[in-house]
């Protein structure tokens, strides 16, 4: 109601009768279910610096991803997905310790664009990363101009030279984990040039003639797609996945790579429409949904009926649900296409894991 109220004036306020809302019912009878396409011309307005289109709280950030899905992104949305993203991610890793012994390999998109109406479009979790430019080179791997640079072609091989070159890498973070399994098989196709190239050094590292030994030992004695991370990096522990809604069976690949002693923290489902879960613990895709940043409604995986929908405290144990949001950033019963289950609580409120994970999920938890 708080939403409802603040945009009751707004121009999509005004076209659904939001000053005549007063309750859930009144809500799901003037507000349709609505898809990515249903904004398209509201998200051009938007951009072009209109105002109190979507929303009264300030634009200050189209999320996109791959540039699919431009989403604008609130203040209040931004904020929320640095808190339960961003932050809760890295504090899960520091704190196991996996943040003080090493420096981050950062393979997610940074590449960012700035509109003429000065608002930012990008990955939103890439933003938040370079925001942080003064201290970003004594933590991460990758220069954040190198990481930053839009339109590279040669980005794999940049990423794979910094990588190698440094042994001291304690954590990696990436969007989606096909990135890390893609960085791993370009640098088994690839390793002769790199370490010829980490040897006698070029315009963007500095040489090192023992690192480039080491990894010509490595790579000399290793099988493609057998385990590589913790020969590279003995002190990679912990790698940080943003695409917890995206694991298939692939996944298995990388965990071959990486080995037993690597773990994974998957920080939440995040998408370009919103953060809406968030970490709990190590190598669990299981993640509590975030009650105070989004109004959840949820349509039963079995019910036809599009008029039956739930709130969050209605969720049973065991059922699938489709993922219906309305956000702080103007997105309003969006139908997200995410199908989760619940399979536990955290305290009062439902953890879930994204549906096509439950098999997994419940081997791993008998085992």
């Amino acid at each position: 109601m708080k939403i409802v109220r603040e945009n009751a004036k707004t121009e999509y306020g005004r076209q659904y009768g939001f000053e005549s809302i007063h309750n859930l019912d009144d809500f799901r009878r003037y507000v349709p279910l609505t898809t990515y396409n249903d904004y398209l011309s509201y998200i051009d307005r938007i951009a072009k610096g209109e105002k109190n289109i979507l929303t009264i709280y300030p634009i200050e950030h189209f999320s996109s991803l791959s540039g699919y899905k431009k989403q604008p992104q609130t203040r209040w949305g931004v904020q929320a997905s640095y808190d339960y993203g961003f932050c809760a991610g890295f504090f899960v890793a520091g704190h196991h310790d996996f943040l003080t012994d090493g420096m981050t390999l950062n393979l997610v998109d940074n590449s960012v664009e700035r509109l003429p109406s000065e608002m930012t479009v990008g990955n939103l979790f890439g933003r938040l990363l370079t925001k942080r430019g003064f201290d970003y080179n004594q933590v991460y791997v990758i220069p954040i101009e190198v990481a930053n640079a839009p339109n590279r072609t040669d980005i794999l091989y940049l990423q794979a030279l910094f990588a190698l070159r440094q042994p001291d890498i304690s954590l990696a973070i990436c969007d989606r984990y096909e990135y890390l399994i893609e960085l791993l098989r370009y640098i088994e196709k690839h390793w002769p040039r790199l370490a010829n190239d980490i040897e006698y050094g070029n315009p963007y590292i500095m040489p090192d003639a023992k690192r480039a030994n080491d990894i010509r030992g490595i790579m000399e004695n290793h099988h493609i797609g057998t385990e590589l991370v913790p020969m590279l990096w003995s002190g990679l522990h912990c790698i940080m996945v943003y695409d917890v809604d995206r694991l298939s069976a692939s996944f298995e690949l990388l965990r071959t790579y990486c080995g037993s002693n690597v773990h994974f923290i998957f920080t939440g489902i995040s998408t370009t429409e919103g953060t809406f879960s968030t970490a709990l613990h190590l190598d669990d895709p299981q993640t509590v949904l975030i009650p105070d940043s989004v109004f959840y409604e949820f349509k039963p995986a079995k019910e036809e009926n599009d008029h039956e929908l739930l709130t969050l405290d209605q969720l049973e144990l065991g059922k699938s649900y489709e993922l219906i949001v309305t956000t702080l950033s103007g997105l309003y019963r969006y139908r997200t296409q995410i199908n989760l289950l619940v399979v536990g609580h955290y305290h009062d409120t439902p953890t879930v894991i994204v549906n096509h994970l439950k098999n997994r999920f419940r081997e791993r938890k008998s085992s």
